[in-house]
């Protein structure tokens, strides 16, 4: 039941370190914010994994583990889109949203800390794991501060000056170093292992 958030500029290896936890897990629900659900899929290349689209605004599906939030303004919509997913899946499944930058294209703060409370509370009594992203630099610092605010673990991912790093801003337990290099190579993203232990068990938990 651990929730983390990542925070990172545009290519700062996000989507990336998403898929690298993901094959950690079985059951996989990814609220997509930013792209189509066909988009998504033919990306990740799965036919595993449910998706809950909430950036194509048509309910039109092309999986059968699809689900298309016909009015995406409807934050709601989005929970019972998550909620009827979980209602079927027996195990322990990973909730990933990408991103809640996406939702504050439409909504304004207020509207997306209400989302998260009752999404974090509908994920807490299913026994559900969570991981969501967040643009950093996109929002102003108070929008940050408080979404930083509703998570127990926060990662970010830093690119600057062709050099990259990964800082631990929260954590529920001691990480030291809490600030580090990490790399990305093809298909992969490598942070150090102390830091990449520590959001898998989190999220395994």
């Amino acid at each position: 039941m651990g929730e983390v958030l990542v925070s990172g500029v545009p290519g700062a290896g996000k989507t990336m370190l998403l898929i690298k936890i993901m094959r950690d897990f079985k059951n996989i629900i990814w609220v997509t914010t930013m792209r189509s659900a066909r988009a998504l899929r033919e990306f990740l290349r799965s036919d595993e994994i449910w998706i809950v689209d909430t950036h194509t605004w048509a309910p039109v599906k092309f999986h059968p583990r699809d689900i298309v939030i016909g009015n995406p303004l409807n934050l709601n919509e989005v929970n019972l889109g998550i909620g009827r997913i979980l209602d079927v899946i027996d195990e322990k499944a990973l909730v990933i949203l990408d991103s809640l930058s996406g939702l504050l294209l439409y909504h304004n703060l207020q509207r997306v800390v209400h989302f998260l409370r009752s999404a974090l509370v509908k994920l807490e009594e299913k026994e559900a794991s969570s991981l969501f992203t967040l643009i950093k630099n996109a929002h102003d610092t108070q929008t940050e501060n408080s979404l930083y605010a509703m998570f127990p673990n926060v990662i970010e991912l830093i690119w600057e000056n062709e050099n990259r790093y990964v800082r631990v801003v929260k954590a529920l337990e001691y990480l030291e170093p809490s600030f580090a290099k990490m790399e990305i190579v093809k298909d992969d993203v490598i942070l150090p292992r102390h830091i990449m232990d520590y959001i898998l068990k989190v999220l395994k938990s």
